[in-house]
Parts: C-alpha cells; sequence; structure tokens
C-alpha cells in the first residue's frame, strides 16, 4: 500500500516527511472530534482509506464501525493493519452505500469535496440517520481544486453550513483548523505525498479556471499560503 495525498495513514508516512505528517495531525485531530460521539452507537466511516481512523472510533467505544471506501488496495490494507472486532470494511460507492446495520452516527472526514454531487450525498445520509442521529462531516473551506486533482468543489464555511441545512441538519459543533505552507513545501524537499500527487500543468488548469485563480490570489493576498478547514457535528432534525 503506497501512501499518497488522499490515503495518508500514521504506519505509512516516512519520517521526513513533515509536511505529511502535519496534514495527518489533522486528521487525527477531526476523528478525535468525531469519538467524542461514538460511544454505544453503531457508526458509518464513509471514505474510511486504510482504517485508522475506523479503528480510532472502535477504541472510543463504538458498538459497530462499518468502514466504506472505494479504494480496494486502501480496505486490503485497512484489513490487514486496522482489522478488529466490531469494524467491517466494505468496499462501496458513497452515493450508494446502503448500511447493513442502520447507523447513529455517520463520520465523514474530507470526503465531501471528492463527490460529483454533494447534495445527493448529504440528502442519502439524512435519509439513513435516525432522528437525533448525528452526521459529522469536514471539508477544506479555502481553495483546494486547483492544487489538488481529486477535489471537484470548494466549500467556504457559509456554503458548508448551508448544505447542511437545506438537508435537515443542526450545528451542534464545529472544529476550525489551518494549516500554514510554503512553496518548499509543495515544490521542494523531500518527496512526500502531497507533492507527488499535486495537480500537473496547474498554469493551463488556471487559464482554464480563471474564477478559482482569483480566489487563490485573494486568498494568498490576506492570509498567506494556508489550506483552512472546517469540521461540522451536526445533528439530524
Amino acid at each position: 500500500m503506497k501512501n499518497t495525498s488522499e490515503r495518508l495513514d500514521p504506519l505509512l508516512i516516512p519520517t521526513d516527511a513533515a509536511f505529511d505528517r502535519e496534514t495527518l495531525a489533522l486528521h487525527l485531530a477531526r476523528y478525535r472530534l468525531a469519538a467524542e460521539y461514538v460511544r454505544d452507537q453503531d457508526v458509518v466511516d464513509c471514505a474510511c482509506g486504510t482504517g485508522y481512523g475506523s479503528e480510532i472510533l472502535l477504541q472510543a467505544g463504538a458498538r459497530t464501525v462499518q468502514g466504506v471506501d472505494l479504494d480496494r488496495s486502501a480496505l486490503e490494507y485497512a484489513r490487514f493493519r486496522h482489522a478488529h472486532e466490531g469494524i467491517t470494511y466494505l468496499e462501496a460507492d458513497a452515493l450508494r452505500y446502503a448500511p447493513p446495520t442502520p447507523p447513529s452516527v455517520w463520520v465523514s472526514l474530507e470526503t465531501v469535496e471528492h463527490l460529483p454531487n454533494p447534495h445527493a450525498y448529504v440528502a442519502r445520509v439524512a435519509q439513513l440517520l435516525p432522528s437525533g442521529g448525528r452526521f459529522i462531516a469536514s471539508v477544506p473551506v479555502t481553495v483546494s481544486t486547483d492544487g489538488n486533482p481529486h477535489h471537484l468543489w470548494d466549500f467556504t464555511r457559509d456554503s458548508f453550513r448551508a448544505l447542511l441545512r437545506a438537508n435537515g441538519f443542526r450545528e451542534e459543533r464545529s472544529l476550525e483548523q489551518s494549516h500554514r505552507f510554503s512553496l518548499g513545501d509543495i515544490f521542494g524537499g523531500s518527496r512526500g505525498a502531497r507533492q507527488r500527487d499535486r495537480r500537473r500543468g496547474l498554469l493551463l488548469w488556471y487559464v482554464r479556471h480563471p474564477s478559482v485563480l482569483r480566489r487563490r490570489i485573494v486568498l494568498t493576498l490576506t492570509k498567506g499560503f494556508v489550506n483552512e478547514y472546517l469540521t461540522i457535528v451536526a445533528i439530524k432534525s
């Protein structure tokens, strides 16, 4: 299993990949937040990747965890390195997954921005959760589609909150995170996953997406080189 920008794992990141380790620390903080809400609950960890987060949720007291992902190799690694009684790893599409055990908590960290139809996904989660169930989700809230070819949508804090409200979710708690970086983190130094997987032909891509370039310029001029993220714990009304 190769470490990638979308498949970080504590057991895979090289010791000299400082940027990737900082990125992983942000992911771990999101899972620790989610872990506060899973005791004695049946949980879906959608886009579980290599499974380290599903393991965290089970160890926090979840009754069951269904780790769901489309990446077969990531799931094979999860079953090998993060397997526990109580965790089931399943290969499935996020938009079509039908949980065999009805969940009361649905965790979806750094997932929504990857999907072709975020509204349909959040609507489906709302359909599957019971009233009072929790949806714990995170997205980047600064420009990310330019540097990350896997991201299909850019969200702001307002647009992400509006997406949740439109599907019957009420915000209970939030976590904001910032990850500052330099050009050297992206283009130089040791070759971490984020460096390997950055978008190729970025200048030409900007020519084809001038509105994204404008947002990137404004962000850089006002805040510098930073990625910002928002995690929301939301309750289904």
